[in-house]
């Protein structure tokens, strides 16, 4: 599938872009990049692969949500010179 500068305007319009008369052909060109990536994911064989392996092949990467040493309320006024009222104000 290749999008067309009808196409382009029309993605341009509802994703709110303001695509410039000289990035057009760049912009067609990117798009018709994403539609080839695209086109060949879908013909990928994922028959192979069942539901829960996609799911449980990985650890969890985020940290635990443990209590641990924390910086009392001086400590944290002291770090930052604009602090008052209990709130930060910029400089």
């Amino acid at each position: 599938m290749n999008l067309n500068e009808d196409s382009l305007q029309k993605i341009a319009e509802l994703s709110r872009l303001k695509i410039r008369p000289e990035e057009k052909e760049a912009a067609l060109a990117d798009f018709n990049k994403i539609l080839e990536y695209v086109d060949q994911v879908k013909g990928l064989d994922v028959s192979s692969i069942g539901e829960d392996e996609i799911y449980f092949q990985h650890e969890n990467a985020i940290r635990p949500d443990l209590i641990g040493k924390h910086l009392s309320r001086e400590e944290i006024e002291n770090l930052r010179p604009f602090f008052s009222k209990r709130i930060f104000r910029r400089s």
